[in-house]
């Protein structure tokens, strides 16, 4: 009888066991049940206020593209018809671009900008850039505007790449303009690298 007591009293106590592991594993899983709730809320409530930040942020995205295409559209393109002019061109061209160049800048600017030669200089300069096949491409580029600008001056700034090439080799460079476009003139009318 004493062995018998002593199996019993050993199963029960393996069964109290038992059920103590299980009733601490029940409420370490509700533990980590009520944690994962708390955090599938906090992703939602999250979820919301992002949802929330991109309509608005659509909704200026689509604002600004509006200011831009009322104010801002003629000085986007004087400016990307000046850049590409100036540094789209081959040997047989190079003399023309500054030409086209007085339709969109200011005589200032387009010194700046390397066309401040006499006439006889740039025949010898054209003379060269044929002897090397010379050519330029403006494969990047991209102008930003000041959010608030004076009354006749849009302030902007172009970044772009130029790809040049000389005697077959080629060069790869990157320039970057600060420029004001005067609304009654209609052209470029101040310009500085930066």
């Amino acid at each position: 009888m004493n062995r018998n007591k002593i199996i019993l009293l050993i199963i029960g106590i393996l069964a109290l066991s038992a059920f103590y592991k299980i009733n601490a594993t029940n409420q370490e899983q509700n533990s980590i049940n009520a944690t994962q709730t708390a955090q599938i809320a906090k992703l939602k409530a999250k979820n919301k206020k992002l949802t929330a930040q991109q309509v608005s942020f659509e909704n200026s995205s689509t604002s600004t593209t509006t200011t831009k295409n009322s104010v801002d559209k003629k000085a986007e393109h004087i400016a990307t018809k000046l850049f590409s002019n100036l540094n789209n061109w081959n040997a047989d061209n190079w003399l023309e671009k500054q030409q086209i160049g007085t339709k969109y800048a200011t005589d200032d600017v387009l010194t700046y900008l390397g066309g401040g030669q006499s006439t006889n200089n740039q025949s010898i300069a054209a003379k060269q850039l044929k002897q090397l096949n010379a050519t330029s491409q403006l494969t990047e580029s991209n102008i930003y505007f000041e959010k608030k600008s004076a009354d006749n001056e849009i302030k902007g700034i172009f970044i772009g790449t130029v790809k040049t090439t000389s005697s077959g080799n080629q060069t790869t460079n990157n320039i970057k303009y600060q420029f004001t476009y005067d609304t009654k003139q209609g052209k470029i009318t101040e310009i500085s690298t930066f």
